[in-house]
């Protein structure tokens, strides 16, 4: 297990103005460079991450590190893969705070939208050092609660690989199974030749977030798998 204290954020301007749909005519705007300065200031990525074993595979189950999941999507990905990272990411409560305690809602909105970015570059970035470190290409990632076949209930068991989260890079989960502090993400990463994005597989129109189209052959297989209650 390893703990990851200094991660770097950049916020690449361009990619920020076009995140946030920036206009500085619309009332309430505030000079970007200056929400940007405040993000810097406040995040605090931290991770950590765990070397997991893939064992025992059912049907629609895998054992990752001891802890049986159950998902037939998962248990598809990790069909010919033996070693996944099991990880916690956050980038701390501060800037969480300081979005929430403006009345200017655009504001706010501006300020959430940069947690966000700063969360998945935080990702982004443990998965490039992982892929460097281990000659693994084309990590990817599935977050429990990312999709109905892998729902939020499993978030116990993968905390459950960690132990006290909370010691460990101030993350812990709530009865109702939200992280606290809320930007935070967990999920396992695992190599993938072809790359595997969640939302291949979601249903959610509009989504602001999303990454990649929905559907393709992916899509075909794991309905299939998930029909059957086994991977293909």
């Amino acid at each position: 297990m390893e703990i990851i204290d200094d991660i770097p954020i950049v916020f690449d301007r361009a990619a920020t103005l076009e995140r946030l749909r920036w206009s500085p005519a619309r009332t309430g705007s505030e000079d970007i460079d200056e929400l940007i300065g405040l993000a810097r200031k406040l995040v605090r990525p931290r991770a950590v991450f765990e070397i997991a074993f893939v064992g025992e595979k059912g049907e629609g189950t895998v054992d990752v590190g001891g802890v049986a999941f159950r998902s037939a999507v998962l248990r598809q990905e990790l069909d010919r893969v033996n070693k996944v990272f099991p990880y916690i990411v956050t980038i701390g409560p501060d800037l969480e705070r300081a979005a929430s305690g403006h009345d200017d809602l655009l504001r706010q909105y501006y300020l959430e939208e940069l947690a966000n970015m700063a969360l998945e570059s935080a990702v982004a970035w443990l998965a490039g050092r992982l892929e460097g470190r281990t000659g693994l290409r084309s990590l990817s990632s599935l977050s429990p609660g990312s999709l109905v076949d892998w729902p939020i209930t499993e978030q116990t068991k993968l905390f459950a690989l960690f132990g006290d989260t909370e010691r460990l890079v101030g993350v812990r989960l709530t009865d109702s199974l939200l992280m606290v502090p809320r930007k935070s993400v967990s999920g396992l990463l695992f190599p993938s030749e072809e790359g595997f994005v969640a939302c291949q597989l979601c249903d959610r129109a509009n989504c602001p977030g999303r990454k990649a189209p929905r559907g393709g052959q992916r899509e075909e297989g794991h309905q299939e798998a998930s029909k059957k209650g086994i991977a293909s």
